[in-house]
């Protein structure tokens, strides 16, 4: 006869009591909505291709009061998620090494900052924004 494994039990809303724990489940939700942009997104390369009509009838959709709303919505969410990200990233990659010295990981995120505005800057700089 064999015996069963213990299950240690687990609270609902284990997620809820500890702040660390409670942003990691945030931060995984808000992926949702980076996915609901990119399918936006899609959807537009496909109007795109299908002709003019199609597209400002996608662009008249993004337009609408609805459409802002949602890309605001999504919008926040990415960011929360980008600054959530970049606070993780010095814990999940291996220590860089200068002069054998470890970069404080309060200097590598302030790069991915940085980099973000330089590349966002740019973006606006190319697209005459």
């Amino acid at each position: 006869m064999t015996r069963r494994p213990y299950v240690r039990p687990l609270h609902p809303h284990w997620w809820l009591r500890d702040r660390r724990q409670f942003l990691y489940i945030v931060r995984e939700g808000t992926s949702v909505f980076v996915g609901l942009y990119s399918a936006i997104l899609m959807d537009g390369l496909i109007r795109l291709a299908q002709g003019r009509e199609a597209w400002e009838t996608y662009l008249a959709a993004l337009s609408s009061p609805l459409g802002v709303t949602v890309q605001v919505i999504c919008l926040a969410f990415a960011a929360f998620h980008a600054v959530t990200w970049f606070g993780v990233t010095p814990k999940a990659m291996p220590p860089l090494l200068v002069k054998g010295e470890p970069i404080p990981a309060r200097t590598i995120i302030r790069g991915h900052f940085i980099l973000w505005a330089v590349l966002s800057l740019a973006v606006l700089l190319v697209l005459g924004g």
